[in-house]
C-alpha cells in the first residue's frame, strides 16, 4: 500500500509538469562536474595497530546534473558516482553514490530516489573536513565521511526516499520525508521531519528521524531507533561558525548517545587561505571521548586547493589516534544551457 501511494504521488507530479511548463519558455540545462581528491597521511592508530604513511583517495567523484523548465517550475535529475583515484584492484572504476530526481517551483522542492537525507545534510554542511583524512565519527582514521563529534548517521545515502522542502516562508523552511525498505512484502517505513529559521546571517534548525521496527532505512540509526539533531550556524564577513548536537540510537551500539560538534572557519581572502578548526565530544559507545581537527586550505586556483591538516582524539578506551595529512583537491565543471 505504501509503495502504491509513493507511485501515485510521483505520477501526479509527472503528469502535472507538462501543462505547467508550457506557459513560459522552457530551458534545458546540463552540467558535468568532478572532483579529484587525494592525500598523503601519517596515521598513528594504536587501537588498530596502524602506524604508517598511507595514500588515500578522499572520495573523488564525477557527476551529471540536468534540468528542464522555466522560472515557475522545473524538473531535474542528479547522478553522482565515486571515481577511485588510488587504483585498488578490488574496486570498480566507478561506484554509484546517489541518483535522484525531482520538481522545484513556487511550491518548494520535491525529490525522490537515492539521496542524502535531511537528517544527514545539516551535519554534512557544517563539517569543513567532510570526506577528508582525519579522525572520523567512529573514532578512528577514515578518508571519507563525517568528522569526530558528528554521528555516523551523518554518512551514507538513503534508498527509496521521498522528501519535500518548503519554499522560504519569511525565514522559515520546513522539510519532511519518508523512505522504505522493499526487501520484504510488508514494507518497513521510516520518516523524518524538521525545520529551520534564518535571519541576519544566523540559521537555527532541527530535524528528527525515525527508523521502523525491523529495518535500518536511514543509515546508521538503529532499527526501531530514532535520532534528533539541533544545529546553528553563523556566517559573517570573513568567517563562519556552526554547532551540532545529536541524540541518537546508534546502529550496533548503545541507545541515546550524545554527540557535540563545534566548528569555525576564518576565510582570509587576500591570503587565498581558509583556516578551519573543529571540536567534537561523544559521551558513550566505542567512540566516547574528545577530539580536535584543524587545517589550512590554500586556493592556488579558483578551482584547486592544497591543504595540510592534523586530527587527534582522546578516547575513553585509552586509545589516542592521530592523523597528519597533506593533500589536494581539484574541481571542474562544464555547463551547457
Amino acid at each position: 500500500m505504501k509503495k502504491k501511494i509513493l507511485s501515485l504521488l510521483c505520477l501526479v507530479m509527472i503528469w502535472a509538469l507538462p501543462s505547467a511548463v508550457t506557459a513560459e519558455e522552457t530551458k534545458p540545462s546540463v552540467t558535468v562536474y568532478g572532483n579529484l581528491r587525494y592525500s598523503f597521511n601519517y596515521i598513528d592508530e594504536d587501537g588498530h595497530g596502524m602506524e604508517r604513511w598511507k595514500g588515500t583517495d578522499n572520495v573523488s567523484r564525477f557527476g551529471i546534473k540536468g534540468s528542464y523548465g522555466n522560472e515557475d517550475i522545473k524538473a531535474f535529475v542528479h547522478l553522482q558516482v565515486r571515481a577511485f583515484a588510488d587504483g585498488d584492484a578490488d574496486k570498480d572504476a566507478f561506484e554509484q553514490r546517489f541518483f535522484f530526481g525531482g520538481f522545484e517551483g513556487g511550491f518548494g522542492k520535491v525529490t525522490y530516489g537515492r539521496m542524502t537525507n535531511a537528517y544527514k545534510f545539516p551535519g554534512y554542511a557544517l563539517d569543513p573536513f567532510y570526506d577528508l583524512s582525519r579522525i572520523s565519527s567512529n573514532g578512528w582514521f577514515s578518508g571519507g565521511g563525517a568528522s569526530y563529534g558528528l554521528s555516523s548517521a551523518t554518512n551514507g545515502f538513503t534508498d527509496n526516499a521521498l522528501q519535500y522542502f518548503s519554499p522560504n516562508l519569511n525565514g522559515f523552511k520546513l522539510v519532511g520525508g519518508i523512505a522504505f525498505d522493499d526487501s520484504e512484502d510488508n514494507n518497513q517505513l521510516a520518516y523524518l521531519a524538521g525545520g529551520s529559521y534564518s535571519a541576519n546571517g544566523f540559521t537555527f534548525g532541527g530535524v528528527y528521524a525515525d527508523n521502523p521496527e525491523k529495518k535500518v532505512v536511514y543509515p546508521n540509526i538503529a532499527a526501531d531507533g530514532d535520532a534528533i539533531r539541533a544545529y546553528a550556524t553563523y556566517k559573517g564577513k570573513g568567517w563562519k561558525a556552526g554547532a551540532s548536537y545529536e541524540n541518537i540510537d546508534v546502529k550496533g551500539g548503545p541507545d541515546n548517545v550524545n554527540y557535540f560538534y563545534l566548528t569555525g572557519t576564518a576565510m582570509l581572502e587576500e591570503a587565498k587561505t581558509d583556516l578551519s578548526l573543529s571540536l567534537g565530544l561523544v559521551d558513550d559507545g566505542a567512540a566516547e571521548g574528545l577530539g580536535i581537527t584543524g587545517g589550512a586550505f590554500y586556493n592556488i586556483l579558483d578551482n584547486a586547493q592544497i591543504y595540510a591538516m592534523a586530527s587527534y582524539a582522546d578516547l575513553d578506551s585509552d586509545y589516542t589516534p592521530y592523523v597528519l595529512s597533506v593533500g589536494a583537491i581539484y574541481n571542474f565543471k562544464y555547463t551547457v544551457n
